[in-house]
């Protein structure tokens, strides 16, 4: 899985074309998340949101009939995909899959160009065969990847139903299929099922059951005992940080306060070797290959820090299942990689309660310096169902801190970093990741 953000991405041009479903019937009161009310707060008080995207790459020209009962059959079988969320009350109800029609979104005629990849979804009238080609595939100039983007801009915001979208770029040789939802609908963990499973539903390929997020997302509703040791883990460690929520060491040159636009850096942090070495002086040190990764980046930084890192909260029926299955807890990133392995025992207790619960009894509410929260998200892909040539792809969005998502696979460990785009944070960005990869490199050797 190769993951990337949307101002790196590259998307040749061709015919392009996209999809959506539409609810018809009553539907039902539905639970959020912890995960789910927040991202809906954060978009009711006016911050963008960002999209997920999976896309993977099909033989020949797309074959539209059967892409639409691929895209049909997707929503069907996860529950996710049949909430609507409403950001300014912060709830959501859920739609009757067998409720839902799929249908190709006409080209939007109120906007400038005859070839655009905007689409209107308020016209759902009969789909014009001869509109198909939005683009015309001699027309290279015409093409330009910030249309997609917009188009996923539009179609994934979770003030609308369906916060998600089908869109294809068909091409004689090879064509893209790109699908993107809301961050409601999905986490990075599901973007690789995704990518799996429209694969397989276009091929026809077999694919296992999947399991409720619906019923998971019940289940953390219902009232727990509270963890003792964990509860006091966390209050011991947010007694320790002032009960503020962790700001990157990285000095951005954003004014409090401020957004600036996204940057984005995309490299290999380490390569399969030097990754492999790392693991087994991570295990002699009684950690993870995580936890040397956070080890050495604190080594990088010169200091002990604190972080919040997401955590699976997937158990092992829940392994083909698509939903926001994360939930996030505060560590110490410690150079001393010694000690790292207590820091993530400690951090995984604190991932026991429910996220609710925590925020529920906390003696007072928790203190944000930023709009972005310095956090480092850590997949192991070489565990997940690989998809030949899928890649994950994340909408932008402006920021004022740091955020990491370290990525696995077969080749190491790639770095996708988030910044503000101003001079300050690119120098300061770049420096800490030049040192860290040289903080991994002597770590390894070790």
């Amino acid at each position: 899985m190769h993951v990337t953000a949307a101002d790196l991405w590259h998307l040749a041009p061709g015919d392009v074309r996209a999809w959506t479903v539409t609810p018809t019937g009553t539907p039902e009161p539905a639970a959020l998340s912890v995960n789910q009310r927040n991202h809906l707060a954060s978009a009711a008080a006016g911050n963008p949101a960002v999209w997920l995207a999976a896309t993977f790459e099909v033989e020949g020209p797309i074959n539209d009939q059967a892409l639409t009962q691929a895209f049909k059959a997707l929503v069907s079988r996860h529950d996710s995909l049949h909430h609507e969320f409403h950001p300014d009350t912060t709830t959501a109800v859920r739609h009757n899959p067998t409720h839902l029609t799929v249908h190709p979104l006409p080209p939007s005629p109120d906007l400038p160009g005859a070839n655009t990849a905007i689409f209107d979804r308020s016209k759902t009238a009969v789909f014009d065969r001869s509109n198909t080609a939005v683009f015309d595939p001699t027309n290279t100039a015409g093409f330009d990847r910030a249309r997609v983007r917009e188009l996923l801009d539009r179609e994934c915001a979770p003030g609308s139903f369906p916060a998600f979208v089908l869109v294809a770029v068909s091409r004689p040789g090879s064509s893209t299929v790109v699908c993107g939802f809301d961050h409601a609908h999905v986490d990075a963990h599901s973007i690789a099922l995704i990518a799996r499973d429209l694969h397989a539903l276009y091929t026809g390929d077999e694919l296992p059951a999947a399991g409720s997020f619906a019923a998971r997302v019940a289940e953390w509703s219902q009232p727990s005992e509270e963890s003792g040791p964990a509860m006091a883990s966390w209050r011991e460690f947010l007694d320790a940080v002032d009960y503020r929520l962790p700001v990157s060491p990285v000095k951005t040159g954003v004014p409090e306060g401020k957004t600036a636009e996204q940057a984005t850096d995309r490299r290999l942090l380490a390569d399969s070797r030097t990754t492999a070495a790392l693991s087994e002086v991570a295990r002699a040190k009684g950690t993870t290959t995580f936890g040397a990764l956070l080890s050495t980046m604190a080594s990088a930084v010169g200091e002990v820090l604190p972080v919040l890192v997401p955590v699976q909260t997937r158990g092992p029926e829940d392994a083909d299942s698509v939903g926001w299955f994360t939930t996030t807890v505060p560590v110490w990133a410690d150079p001393d990689l010694t000690r790292m392995g207590e820091h993530l025992a400690r951090g995984r207790e604190r991932a026991e309660p429910p996220l609710d619960q925590v925020l529920s009894s906390l003696p007072r509410p928790l203190r944000a310096d930023r709009r972005d929260v310095f956090m480092v998200s850590y997949i192991d892909y070489r565990r997940l169902p690989e998809t030949p040539s899928a890649q994950h792809v994340s909408g932008t969005a402006p920021a004022d801190d740091v955020q990491l998502w370290l990525a696995r696979t077969a080749d190491g460990v790639h770095a996708r970093t988030r910044f503000p785009d101003t001079p300050d944070a690119h120098r300061a960005v770049t420096s800490l990741l030049q040192t860290w990869s040289t903080e991994i490199r002597k770590a390894a050797q070790q």
